[in-house]
């Protein structure tokens, strides 16, 4: 779902559509990311974009994979000029357009599979159906799986769904916008839901939600309308990778960051291995399995090279549109006296600290992690300014905690030093759906112990 949420802050976490399933759907399959719901031409439908006249004489329109519905009356109807008077307002062939455009990208570019097919509902074609609606000024827009799919009390994994966009993405509702960019954008990250019921709608949302604002700019990278996540995202260090929270559509960070050290393909194979991992519906088991088969590693080594790339991410090395980011919030200084300080860090979090060195033949930060814990540390100096500085990093991993030691030779040459320290840890006890619709994850607030000192 793409939300207002720069405006109306966490209220509108995606945690607020999950629909819990009963008893019969399994230990681990807990919810589905989207909550099945009636389409504007059912009664009632629960999103209040119902439809309260018939669909317009022409509607739905059909291209080749969406059928896109709208009405002629009321708040609902888009903008009806119709320049060659063929009962098709110019408007809904944009939509087609734009719809046609993605499915292009993302179905055939980029290899996703496509939807599943909703049968005979809708526009009675299979194809994927787009109803128009004034949603209001804090929606852009939304996509459901279908109600009914289920036997007995249960949805399966795979779904079909559909999509309700605005009917006109007005810019006194959106400022800040053009509705064509909103059009786009939009689409693009809501067919991306589509796309992943296909695959299997029982994954996390923080996984359904930075893969979908992932896909919008891999679709138009030109809009960059992911960069008011990022804003936000930097500053929640201590919210981990794994929440299901508002920092989940900043997320769409790690994964540019993956695409970039595997290719784009990455993504559609953790999304295609969903239904073979375990626990069933558990969305690092997918990145585990998809990261294992692009470059042998893991999630949890890749979060602690993800970390160590943060602090100088600016310098578009490694993130391509990093001179557009803010620079990622420091969690305080480390001294050169040697002493240990004591962090705390979430599972799936990171912590920025500022160091200082101006002389020193080398700079060497000690960390402890709590056994069992996978862990990462790094030094990372920067030469130059922050867009076209040269980055250094020297880095460890720990896959079972313990200590790790780095570092930095001749440190007074580096206008700027920070050393990292990365809770990469994601062991859970099982889905914890009375309590917080979420994992149980183990290593919150574990402590570390971290030291610097020069070697002269």
């Amino acid at each position: 779902m793409r939300a207002r949420w720069r405006l109306i802050g966490a209220g509108l976490a995606s945690t607020a559509l999950l629909a819990a399933l009963p008893a019969s759907a399994g230990a681990a399959d807990q919810w589905v990311f989207r909550a099945p719901a009636a389409r504007p031409t059912d009664h009632p439908d629960p999103n209040r974009n119902t439809y309260p006249v018939p669909e317009a004489p022409r509607s739905p329109s059909c291209s080749p994979h969406f059928c896109v519905h709208w009405v002629a009356v009321g708040i609902n109807a888009p903008d009806l000029a119709d320049a060659d008077a063929d009962g098709i307002p110019d408007s809904i062939l944009r939509v087609q357009e734009v719809a046609e455009h993605v499915y292009a990208v993302e179905n055939g570019k980029l290899g996703w599979r496509p939807p599943r097919s909703d049968g005979r509902i809708g526009g009675g074609r299979g194809k994927t159906d787009v109803y128009l609606s004034q949603t209001g000024g804090r929606l852009f827009g939304y996509a459901a799986p279908d109600r009914g799919q289920g036997a007995r009390g249960r949805l399966p994994r795979h779904l079909h769904g559909y999509l309700v966009l605005d009917n006109d993405f007005d810019p006194r509702e959106f400022p800040g916008t053009t509705p064509q960019d909103d059009l786009e954008v939009t689409f693009a990250h809501e067919y991306c839901h589509i796309l992943q019921m296909g695959y299997d709608a029982y994954q996390d949302p923080w996984f359904a939600e930075s893969t979908a604002v992932w896909m919008e700019d891999r679709v138009y990278d030109g809009i960059d309308d992911y960069l008011r996540y990022v804003r936000r995202w930097v500053k929640r260090y201590d919210t981990p990778l794994t929440a299901n929270s508002i920092k989940e559509y900043g997320s769409a960070v790690w994964n540019k960051w993956l695409t970039r050290r595997y290719g784009p393909g990455v993504l559609r194979s953790a999304w295609s291995r969903t239904v073979h991992t375990k626990p069933g519906g558990f969305s690092v088991s997918a990145y585990d399995a998809a990261i294992g088969a692009a470059g042998g590693s893991d999630f949890s080594r890749d979060f602690a090279r993800f970390a160590a790339d943060l602090p100088e991410w600016r310098t578009d090395r490694v993130f391509s549109e990093g001179h557009l980011y803010p620079d990622v919030s420091r969690q305080g200084r480390l001294p050169l006296t040697g002493g240990a300080q004591r962090r705390r860090l979430n599972h799936t979090t990171f912590q920025l600290l500022r160091v200082r060195a101006a002389a020193g033949r080398a700079l060497v930060v000690t960390a402890q992690a709590p056994r069992g814990i996978s862990a990462g540390l790094a030094l990372v100096g920067r030469v130059g300014s922050e867009r076209h500085g040269r980055v250094v990093r020297v880095a460890r991993f720990a896959p079972r905690g313990g200590r790790m030691a780095v570092r930095l030779a001749r440190p007074g040459g580096f206008d700027r030093i920070t050393a990292v320290l990365a809770n990469a840890d994601a062991k859970e006890s099982g889905f914890s759906a009375p309590r917080q619709l979420d994992w149980a994850y183990l290593t919150d607030r574990a402590p570390f112990r971290v030291s610097a000192r020069l070697a002269r």
